[in-house]
């Protein structure tokens, strides 16, 4: 009984609000993903910093740009530039290098109808812990197929998992790339229904919006609701009055990459 008096009576201090911030901040961590924090807290940051180089958000304009990474597949990129096709839609395709050598048609039709073709490294390895040669391997072996394939020749840039650190936007800055994160998040990878597409991207977008979501994966990756959600995206998007467009459209004449200078 006299301890539990004491501790009763024991003062508040503010070690202990420290204490219980750090417990929170571990509990809240642990089910967060070290690329989506990364993400969330640098972004901003990193916008400022580096505004010829780094971008994750359009101007303030009624149009919004679907984006597609790792592709491309011989499964679901068919089926997503189909209804692309069909809705007259333009997107941007961040490309893996690995698979430019796979299915070297779908790029060439990826470009044929229209559409932005961007870099997403060779193997989507993480570039946050790469050398600033392995970076460099990366991004540059993914052009040289790029050009070999489709003569394709890009100045577009998206790291995998969002990754960014200042490195690697001086690196990719001074070489006239223009590195490209997101605002609209589908979460897609996770194997999602359409219903939970559609939720993660509709009340999200806003003028000016990123979309990202992807035409292809690791075989365990189920992207049927990304093609299931698309048609409905597009009509209610529309509806709102958004327009679609790539991301070289999105960001002409409003931005324009320069090398930048360190």
């Amino acid at each position: 009984m006299r301890h539990q008096r004491q501790l009763r009576k024991r003062p508040f201090y503010r070690k202990d609000l420290l204490i219980i911030i750090v417990g929170l901040t571990i509990s809240i961590s642990a089910f967060t993903t070290p690329a989506s924090t990364a993400f969330a807290q640098d972004r901003q940051a990193l916008a400022l910093q580096f505004p010829h180089v780094f971008v994750f958000q359009g101007p303030s304009i009624k149009k919004v740009a679907l984006t597609f990474d790792d592709g491309p597949d011989d499964r679901y990129t068919p089926q997503i530039l189909a209804i692309l096709k069909r809705e007259h839609v333009p997107a941007t395709f961040f490309v893996l290098g690995i698979h430019v050598q796979k299915y070297p048609n779908m790029i060439v039709r990826i470009k044929n109808e229209g559409h932005a073709i961007g870099n997403h490294s060779y193997d989507h390895d993480n570039l946050q812990k790469a050398s600033p040669w392995h970076i460099l391997w990366e991004v540059e072996r993914t052009d040289r197929l790029l050009k070999k394939t489709a003569h394709v020749s890009t100045r577009w840039f998206r790291a995998p998992y969002g990754n960014v650190t200042v490195s690697l936007l001086r690196q990719l800055g001074k070489r006239g790339y223009q590195v490209v994160n997101w605002s609209v998040d589908s979460q897609d990878w996770r194997s999602l229904s359409a219903k939970q597409v559609l939720q993660n991207t509709l009340p999200a977008v806003a003028p000016g919006s990123i979309i990202l979501m992807h035409c292809a994966g690791n075989p365990k990756e189920i992207l049927t609701g990304t093609v299931q959600a698309l048609p409905e995206l597009i009509h209610t998007l529309r509806a709102r009055g958004y327009a679609f467009v790539t991301i070289p459209d999105l960001f002409t004449p409003h931005t324009t990459t320069v090398h930048a200078k360190w």
